[in-house]
Protein backbone atom coordinates (compact mmCIF):
# COMPACT_ATOMS: atom_id res chain seq x y z
CA UNK A 1 0.00 0.00 0.00
CA UNK A 2 1.33 2.90 -0.48
CA UNK A 3 1.63 6.84 0.58
CA UNK A 4 -1.35 8.00 -1.27
CA UNK A 5 -3.28 4.80 -1.24
CA UNK A 6 -3.08 5.40 3.01
CA UNK A 7 -3.63 9.18 2.99
CA UNK A 8 -7.01 8.24 0.44
CA UNK A 9 -8.22 5.87 2.96
CA UNK A 10 -7.68 7.90 6.37
CA UNK A 11 -9.10 11.06 4.43
CA UNK A 12 -12.37 8.85 3.28
CA UNK A 13 -12.39 7.54 7.05
CA UNK A 14 -12.56 11.13 8.33
CA UNK A 15 -15.26 11.48 6.13
CA UNK A 16 -17.20 9.23 7.53
CA UNK A 17 -16.76 10.20 10.99
CA UNK A 18 -17.32 13.54 10.07
CA UNK A 19 -20.43 12.39 8.28
CA UNK A 20 -21.58 10.15 10.91
CA UNK A 21 -21.33 12.87 13.92
CA UNK A 22 -23.52 15.28 11.65
CA UNK A 23 -25.77 12.57 11.30
CA UNK A 24 -25.94 12.92 15.80
CA UNK A 25 -26.62 16.78 15.51
CA UNK A 26 -29.28 16.27 13.07
CA UNK A 27 -31.02 13.22 15.28
CA UNK A 28 -30.57 15.73 18.83
CA UNK A 29 -32.01 18.68 16.77
CA UNK A 30 -35.05 16.50 15.64
CA UNK A 31 -35.78 14.88 19.16
CA UNK A 32 -35.24 18.48 20.54
CA UNK A 33 -38.12 19.63 18.32
CA UNK A 34 -40.29 16.89 19.21
CA UNK A 35 -40.39 18.35 23.01
CA UNK A 36 -40.80 21.82 21.98
CA UNK A 37 -43.55 20.79 19.80
CA UNK A 38 -45.20 18.77 22.45
CA UNK A 39 -43.92 22.04 25.07
CA UNK A 40 -45.74 24.44 22.92
CA UNK A 41 -49.10 22.05 22.67
CA UNK A 42 -48.52 22.14 18.73
CA UNK A 43 -49.27 18.82 16.55
CA UNK A 44 -46.63 16.97 16.24
CA UNK A 45 -45.94 15.68 12.02
CA UNK A 46 -43.07 14.68 10.39
CA UNK A 47 -43.02 18.00 8.80
CA UNK A 48 -43.24 20.47 11.25
CA UNK A 49 -40.22 18.49 13.17
CA UNK A 50 -38.53 18.99 9.68
CA UNK A 51 -38.89 22.14 10.21
CA UNK A 52 -37.87 23.21 13.20
CA UNK A 53 -34.86 20.95 13.37
CA UNK A 54 -33.95 22.17 10.14
CA UNK A 55 -33.64 18.59 8.86
CA UNK A 56 -35.53 17.11 5.17
CA UNK A 57 -38.51 14.61 5.87
CA UNK A 58 -36.37 12.17 4.37
CA UNK A 59 -33.65 12.39 6.83
CA UNK A 60 -36.80 12.01 9.58
CA UNK A 61 -37.62 8.67 7.09
CA UNK A 62 -34.27 7.05 7.54
CA UNK A 63 -34.26 7.01 11.00
CA UNK A 64 -36.90 4.51 12.91
CA UNK A 65 -36.56 5.83 15.77
CA UNK A 66 -36.82 9.05 15.06
CA UNK A 67 -40.64 8.21 13.17
CA UNK A 68 -41.83 6.09 16.24
CA UNK A 69 -40.79 9.06 18.55
CA UNK A 70 -43.28 11.50 16.12
CA UNK A 71 -46.11 8.86 15.86
CA UNK A 72 -45.68 8.63 19.82
CA UNK A 73 -45.84 12.31 19.99
CA UNK A 74 -48.88 12.74 17.57
CA UNK A 75 -50.60 10.05 19.28
CA UNK A 76 -50.37 12.41 22.83
CA UNK A 77 -51.41 15.19 21.14
CA UNK A 78 -54.53 13.72 20.07
CA UNK A 79 -55.56 12.47 23.26
CA UNK A 80 -54.71 15.27 24.96
CA UNK A 81 -58.01 17.35 25.47
CA UNK A 82 -56.78 21.17 24.01
CA UNK A 83 -56.87 23.52 26.81
CA UNK A 84 -59.38 26.14 25.88
CA UNK A 85 -59.46 29.77 27.16
CA UNK A 86 -62.48 29.23 28.86
CA UNK A 87 -60.81 26.87 31.02
CA UNK A 88 -58.35 29.33 31.57
CA UNK A 89 -60.96 32.54 32.62
CA UNK A 90 -63.12 30.03 35.11
CA UNK A 91 -60.06 29.13 36.85
CA UNK A 92 -59.20 32.83 36.95
CA UNK A 93 -62.51 33.62 38.96
CA UNK A 94 -62.62 30.58 41.34
CA UNK A 95 -59.11 31.64 42.33
CA UNK A 96 -60.49 35.35 42.81
CA UNK A 97 -63.36 34.30 44.59
CA UNK A 98 -61.69 31.81 47.18
CA UNK A 99 -59.01 34.90 47.69
CA UNK A 100 -62.31 36.60 48.70
CA UNK A 101 -63.23 34.04 50.40
CA UNK A 102 -60.00 33.86 52.94
CA UNK A 103 -60.46 37.48 53.21
CA UNK A 104 -64.21 37.31 54.85
CA UNK A 105 -63.03 34.60 57.36
CA UNK A 106 -60.26 36.63 58.14
CA UNK A 107 -62.50 39.26 58.55
CA UNK A 108 -65.49 37.66 60.37
CA UNK A 109 -62.58 35.99 62.90
CA UNK A 110 -61.20 39.34 63.81
CA UNK A 111 -65.12 40.61 63.98
CA UNK A 112 -65.97 38.12 66.66
CA UNK A 113 -62.62 38.68 68.71
CA UNK A 114 -63.81 42.57 69.16
CA UNK A 115 -67.19 41.27 69.90
CA UNK A 116 -65.95 38.80 72.38
CA UNK A 117 -63.74 41.76 74.04
CA UNK A 118 -66.69 44.24 74.01
CA UNK A 119 -68.72 41.71 75.80
CA UNK A 120 -66.30 40.63 78.52
CA UNK A 121 -65.90 44.85 79.36
CA UNK A 122 -69.60 44.70 79.19
CA UNK A 123 -69.75 42.02 81.83
CA UNK A 124 -66.97 43.01 83.85
CA UNK A 125 -69.12 46.69 84.40
CA UNK A 126 -72.20 44.74 84.85
CA UNK A 127 -70.06 43.04 87.63
CA UNK A 128 -69.05 46.21 89.05
CA UNK A 129 -72.72 47.68 89.52
CA UNK A 130 -73.80 44.29 90.58
CA UNK A 131 -70.93 44.93 93.25
CA UNK A 132 -72.20 48.50 94.38
CA UNK A 133 -75.97 47.62 94.14
CA UNK A 134 -78.48 46.94 96.79
CA UNK A 135 -78.50 43.17 95.64
CA UNK A 136 -78.26 40.22 98.72
CA UNK A 137 -75.63 38.43 98.74
CA UNK A 138 -77.56 35.28 97.33
CA UNK A 139 -79.01 37.82 94.60
CA UNK A 140 -75.40 38.95 93.51
CA UNK A 141 -74.06 35.18 93.51
CA UNK A 142 -76.78 34.33 90.56
CA UNK A 143 -75.92 37.45 88.82
CA UNK A 144 -72.13 36.60 88.50
CA UNK A 145 -73.63 33.02 88.10
CA UNK A 146 -75.36 33.84 84.70
CA UNK A 147 -72.61 36.18 83.55
CA UNK A 148 -70.00 33.52 84.32
CA UNK A 149 -72.13 31.21 82.00
CA UNK A 150 -72.16 33.42 79.38
CA UNK A 151 -68.18 34.16 79.47
CA UNK A 152 -68.08 30.45 79.22
CA UNK A 153 -70.64 29.94 76.06
CA UNK A 154 -68.61 32.61 74.08
CA UNK A 155 -65.06 30.51 74.94
CA UNK A 156 -66.22 27.80 73.05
Amino acid sequence: MGASTTTKHMRSEQCRKNAHAKSEQKRQAAFAAIQDLQQEKRPVTRAAVARRAGVSVVFLRSHPDLLQAIEEAEQQHRLTPPERAADKGKDQVIAALRRRLEEMKQQNASKDQELRRKQREIDRLYGKLAAASSLTDAERRRAFAETLGRLTEQGQ
